[in-house]
């Protein structure tokens, strides 16, 4: 029997963790910028998620539950999680409430722990935010209960996920988020509920469409109630969401192709993209349909087999800069993230992350690793 989590508990957690240097590694404090702020100024936001990957790979949630509770017990494990992303570039602390809305948590007949595990989760992001002098954002995900277009539900689920998301937003401006990420919405339905749960607390909005094979007839990718991606933006807009755009399914070069489409009818500092890092083709264009040829007793390969399809950090790195090109102003990392792929994206993006530190210059990393790699060629060819 599960033990309750006392508050106690998470708190001394951090005890356990190495601080970030307090001259040259802790981001400095000061008045706290929000969102619009600091986009306004003219920054460019890096938000790195993937926390799900990230703790399938160290065997704390199971894959195609997704169900984050073991935070509840090892509430360090999920703080540690945070600093890797933050101290390898990251400018959002987001709270890892993946799945934690009270649909999701009935899978696992935990939904008298909703608010508890929802607020542990936020409690912890806010305090590394305030740490690292970064934004701290709540999240919201898909509860599932919008059907496909061509399956359509004979009851309509609007006034109860209104409700769901409501208890979400409400739990996460109480425990100080700066804003609200409503991310992977699968339908334009659903994604509008987020927006107006989110708006009516007073919170700037982030939501990010996910696409699995759907396309219109014109070859446009659409959302689940069939609304073409790039037009379920324009709306989201409209409705008075900060940023909109895609995240999940798709890896960075598939993403780009969407991405392109989305600024063609919504301005590019409006936009934001998050692909996963797995290298989706156009063959395998969402990780959904991933075959594994080199093995393919790994077949299907999503979700339980996704270990053959990593991108590398220069895909990464091209990504970004492709981004940037197009005038973005918010990007990140989704499922398969690391802290590699983050500095990699960090770098790209002009920011130094604290880590830079631990490594010799550019240049002369870069003549050191050539004149190994000439010892190594010459070796092998002997």
């Amino acid at each position: 029997m599960r033990a309750p989590v006392r508050e106690e508990n998470w708190r001394s957690a951090e005890l356990n963790l190495v601080k970030m240097d307090s001259e040259g590694g802790e981001k400095k404090k000061g008045r706290r910028r929000g969102l619009k702020e600091r986009l306004d100024a003219g920054e460019t936001i890096l938000c790195a998620e993937g926390y799900l990957l990230a703790f399938v790979r160290s065997g704390y949630v199971l894959q195609g539950l997704w169900v984050p509770e073991f935070v509840l017990d090892y509430p360090d494990v999920l703080r540690q999680q945070h600093y890797e992303f933050v101290r390898a570039g990251s400018d959002v602390t987001e709270a890892y409430q993946y799945h934690t809305n009270r649909t999701m948590m009935e899978r696992i007949s935990g939904q008298d722990r909703t608010e508890e595990i929802n607020r542990i989760a936020i409690k912890i992001a806010r305090e590394v935010a305030d740490e690292t002098g970064t934004l701290c954002a709540g999240g919201l995900s898909s509860t599932n209960l919008f059907k496909f277009s061509d399956s359509p539900s004979d009851e309509d689920p609007t006034e109860k996920v209104k409700k769901i998301f409501e208890e979400q937003v409400r739990w996460s401006k109480e425990e100080g988020a700066d804003y609200i990420i409503a991310e992977t919405m699968w339908s334009l339905a659903e994604a509008k509920v987020a927006v107006e749960v989110i708006i009516s607390s007073g919170l700037p909005a982030v939501v990010t469409l996910s696409v699995r094979n759907l396309r219109k007839k014109d070859g446009v990718y659409a959302t689940h109630d069939g609304v073409a991606i790039p037009e379920a933006c324009c709306q989201l807009v409209e409705l008075g969401a900060t940023l909109v755009g895609v995240n999940c399914s798709q890896g960075p070069a598939n993403m780009i192709e969407v991405v392109e489409q989305i600024v063609k009818v919504v301005p590019p500092e409006k936009v934001c993209a998050l692909p996963i890092a797995y290298r989706t083709t156009s063959e395998q264009p969402t990780w959904q349909v991933f075959a594994d040829k080199g093995y393919p007793k790994n077949n299907p390969a999503y979700p339980n087999g996704l270990e053959p399809f990593y991108v590398t950090r220069m895909e990464i790195v091209e990504f970004t800069k492709r981004c940037l090109e197009l005038g973005l102003r918010y990007i990140g990392i989704c499922c398969g993230n690391t802290g590699s792929y983050t500095r990699a994206m960090a770098e790209a993006m002009g920011k130094e992350s604290v880590l830079c530190k631990y490594h010799t210059r550019a240049a002369t990393a870069q003549a050191a690793v050539e004149d190994f790699m000439e010892k190594v060629h010459a070796t092998v060819g002997e």
